[in-house]
């Protein structure tokens, strides 16, 4: 009986594992690998011409959907926007895909271009009419998620990294530990995404200043 009870207890260990492992799973792991659908924004585009994801081949891409009452997204695209300037000459697009909350209230494109003045942005920003992309994107089929989440898309056009949501920084805070994580990790996605040839000049560039320091 005894072994018995010992086998009963190793299954249900087991069950339990895997079912921690499961919950602990982020919501849009299961988009990694996956090709990008095209994005349904506009005609309303500010510091870009209009762009279509397909036309954006052969870069990395980062999509960033934002609201202008959304305190997450007030933090996360100062974020966004550090990134943009450190990876200037690297071949990478950054978006900011604006909707209006509450769903079906549509506000003035000037609403959106006002704050992203006010948090600094510089990198293209568009509207998401009727919040067709960021459901087509990522809420349809899932509850309980913030609809400000991120995605990085390599060269090919395959999504390689998904931040759920809500908020990333960089701080040496204590208290922001998670936000500088996942910052962190958007970072290391996009450097990772880079073409070969970029990341081979970049290493070459890195030893260069390193021996010249020595």
């Amino acid at each position: 009986m005894r072994f018995g009870f010992v086998i009963i207890a190793v299954a249900w260990g087991a069950i339990g594992h895997a079912e921690a492992q499961s919950a602990e799973r982020a919501p849009g792991t299961e988009l990694v690998g996956t090709q990008a659908k095209q994005w349904s924004v506009g005609p309303e585009w500010a510091s870009s011409k209009p762009m279509h994801l397909r036309e954006l081949r052969g870069r990395v891409v980062v999509v960033r959907f934002w609201t202008d009452t959304c305190p997450y997204c007030a933090a996360s695209l100062p974020a966004m926007q550090r990134l943009a300037e450190e990876l200037a000459n690297e071949p990478v697009t950054f978006v900011g895909v604006y909707h209006s909350k509450p769903l079906g209230s549509e506000k003035p494109w000037t609403v959106a271009v006002t704050r992203a003045k006010e948090l600094g942005v510089k990198f293209p920003i568009t509207y998401d009419h009727k919040w067709r992309t960021v459901r087509k994107w990522w809420l349809d089929g899932r509850q309980g998620v913030a609809t400000s989440a991120t995605f990085v898309i390599d060269p090919r056009g395959t999504i390689v990294f998904v931040h759920p949501g809500p908020v990333f920084y960089p701080s040496d805070d204590h208290a922001d530990t998670r936000p500088n994580a996942d910052y962190q990790a958007i970072h290391a996605a996009i450097r990772a995404a880079l073409p070969n040839d970029v990341k081979r000049r970049d290493t070459k560039t890195s030893i260069k200043h390193s021996g010249a320091h020595r």
